[in-house]
């Protein structure tokens, strides 16, 4: 007690003051809790917006892939493979929900940015802002007059073809038909010297690049209608447009993943027509890579193992004259329909894979096997890989299979519109693709 207490006898009453005091404090710890919950909401918001981004870039860079755009000339891509890009990754995009609400993304929140390689790129930004009209609202800080908060994440994801010496191309899930650099489509000057016949390569022989790149509508390869066959590699024949050659990819592999249609493992010899068949059927994980690569010739046609393994592959029916239940593609949309035979409940739909989509090394079109006889395994030089869709075998008991042309790569180094790694040596690090395609996408940004 005070001196001043003790002579007026009056002592102040401080009953209350905690309570006052706890209360100014709760003041401030339910405000940093407040804007705590906040933050946490809008990183978790953002999260979710760099996936929603991440997803539509990836999307867009493999529709540039599947609709051949990398077959363009020296890394453009054109209007129609922007519009197709934009598409996907719109569908994609949108489907990754940010706070449990679509990002609405748009045409313009898509760009091809413009860069030095021939790999094609696209960027995407996925938000929730006051631009699209679906900002995120904020819980607590709405007492400061703050009812919303704008959050957004961009991504960059490209079509990478490795260029320089370090980096060599691989595939895989490739089918064990090895094609001759001869097309069939373009006739004429230059011509490939190892074709039988005047025909142009897919592959110009000398500079590495595209020989006739863009839409068959202007004279390029993307769209063309092929028709590949095999051949007899023990007949010394010279390599010829559209003639394949059955080969193992590489000598002696053997498939993996099988659908139920797959005809069971005959031994795996260079007769072995029903291990042949099975390569076709299956998705061999063996890793093919640019330059010099061992294969295991398969003595014989395979006229019937071909036909067999095509039917099972694209789930081929009906009669040989008739055949029904494939996935159909039209080259001048680009679109993909789901057969009615279509294994994964894509009958009718529009769809951007399909089991019709193959890859087939091309390789210089040397003479396979000179001498009328084949050894076990022959070294070939692998240029390049052709990305087809393959319509349907016609049942001619040639081993006809008609297809279109999705989609060249090109090993050499820096070549338009193509892949790297060199003619040369399989040295360096290898960048496999698997899949259907020889190119793989990755995130940039």
């Amino acid at each position: 007690m005070s001196a001043c207490d003790k002579l007026t006898g009056i002592r102040p009453n401080e009953r209350g003051v905690s309570i006052v005091l706890i209360a100014v404090g709760m003041i401030f710890v339910l405000g940093m809790a407040g804007l705590g919950v906040d933050l946490a909401s809008l990183y978790v918001g953002r999260s979710q917006a760099q996936r929603a981004a991440d997803a539509a870039a990836l999307a867009g860079a493999q529709s540039l892939v599947t609709s051949g755009c990398t077959s363009d000339t020296g890394g453009t891509i054109s209007g129609s493979c922007m519009a197709l890009a934009r598409q996907r990754a719109e569908a994609v995009g949108n489907k990754n929900l940010i706070a449990g609400v679509s990002p609405g993304i748009k045409d313009s929140d898509i760009t091809f940015p413009v860069q030095d390689t021939n790999d094609p790129q696209i960027k995407v930004v996925a938000a929730r802002n006051t631009s699209h009209g679906n900002a995120m609202p904020t819980f607590f800080v709405k007492i400061f007059g703050i009812d919303t908060a704008n959050v957004s994440a961009s991504a960059k994801a490209e079509a990478f073809n490795p260029s320089g010496s370090s980096t060599n191309i691989g595939a895989k899930c490739l089918k064990p038909w090895l094609l001759p650099n001869c097309d069939q489509d373009h006739p004429g000057s230059p011509s490939n010297p190892n074709c039988s016949g005047n025909y142009q390569p897919f592959i110009n022989s000398t500079t590495g690049d595209i020989q006739n790149p863009g839409p068959v509508s202007s004279g390029g390869v993307q769209g063309e209608v092929i028709t590949i066959k095999p051949g007899d590699p023990t007949s010394g024949a010279t390599a010829a447009a559209g003639k394949f050659w059955p080969v193992f990819l590489p000598v002696g592999s053997v498939p993996s993943e099988c659908p139920s249609c797959a005809s069971t493992n005959g031994g795996g010899g260079p007769s072995s027509g029903s291990l042949y068949r099975q390569n076709i059927e299956c998705c061999n994980q063996s890793t093919v890579v640019c330059g010099q690569q061992q294969v295991q010739p398969i003595t014989g046609n395979m006229v019937g193992p071909t036909e067999q393994g095509v039917d099972c592959l694209i789930h081929q029916g009906g009669s040989k004259t008739n055949p029904v239940g494939m996935d159909l593609f039209n080259p001048v949309t680009w679109t993909i329909t789901g057969g009615t035979n279509n294994p994964y409940g894509l009958a009718g739909q529009t769809t951007d894979t399909s089991d019709s989509i193959v890859t087939i090394p091309v390789y210089d079109g040397n003479v396979l096997c000179p001498g009328n006889s084949c050894p076990s395994s022959v070294t070939v030089n692998v240029i390049g890989f052709i990305q087809l869709f393959v319509e349907y075998e016609d049942g001619s008991n040639n081993g006809n299979v008609l297809s279109y042309v999705m989609n060249v790569s090109s090993c050499a180094a820096g070549a338009g519109g193509g892949s790297t790694g060199g003619t040369g040596g399989t040295g360096g690090t290898t960048v496999s693709s698997g899949g259907t395609s020889p190119i793989p996408v990755r995130l940039i940004q």
